[in-house]
């Protein structure tokens, strides 16, 4: 049993080896070339702070209702944040655990939240 989770763990880390040890790569995020293993920080680094900055999507969500919405907001605010809270997360969780093992191989390593219409960051204005 041990040796099957050793073969296992040594597959998974072999499976990510060219990505991680690519020369160089396309265009990363800011537009700027750079290689593989900085345009892999670049998205994790993303992903962290998007996932600990999650919680601000009530914050940001109650301002963007209110002008998007004067009259309905109250019975829109509660979803929309749950929504956005969520889509925030999933994404910084997806930006840390799965984008570096294929960000040099896709050519787009856009967040989740682009997707959704969201900003990268909950204090970016959309």
């Amino acid at each position: 049993m041990k040796k099957v989770i050793t073969l296992i763990i040594l597959i998974f880390f072999v499976l990510g080896s060219a990505t991680l040890f690519a020369g160089t790569s396309e265009k990363n995020i800011d537009g700027k070339k750079t290689n593989g293993f900085q345009q892999i920080l670049n998205v994790q680094e993303r992903g962290i702070v998007s996932g600990l900055s999650s919680p601000w999507e009530f914050v940001r969500t109650f301002k963007t209702e209110k002008q998007l919405h004067p009259k309905a907001w109250p019975a829109t605010y509660l979803p929309r944040s749950f929504l956005n809270f969520t889509t925030r997360a999933v994404s910084g969780v997806n930006d840390v655990a799965v984008l570096p093992w294929y960000v040099n191989v896709s050519g787009d390593p856009k967040p989740i939240t682009s997707r959704f219409d969201l900003p990268d960051y909950p204090w970016q204005k959309e």
